[in-house]
């Protein structure tokens, strides 16, 4: 019995830390395009100092928590497909903010 519910509560933990880098992930590329001169949300891009910096960890530290979760090619191969995806539609963000 023990064995069944710490098998639940790991698998309820695995499924919140997923999440959580997941939100990491978008917060790091919003970061990366915000950032850039050529982004469209804001009215000013972003100081690259020390956004594109925190936008670097925030990554990295992605990329590490996928390798907690996973083993080296499967976080890697999460990691890169998830921020080609991400990179992909944030500049589609301008769009749907610009409809009023």
């Amino acid at each position: 019995m023990w064995i069944f519910v710490s098998s639940k509560f790991f698998k309820g933990i695995n499924r919140v830390l997923q999440l959580i880098l997941v939100l990491g992930s978008v917060l790091a590329c919003l970061l990366f395009y915000l950032s850039n001169k050529q982004q469209a949300v804001l009215n000013q891009a972003l100081p690259k100092r020390p956004w594109r910096f925190f936008a670097y960890g925030l990554s990295l530290s992605c990329l590490i928590g996928w390798l907690s979760l996973f083993t080296l090619s499967s976080a890697i191969f999460t990691w890169l497909a998830l921020f080609m995806l991400l990179i992909g539609l944030v500049p589609f963000l301008s769009l749907i903010l610009s409809r009023k």
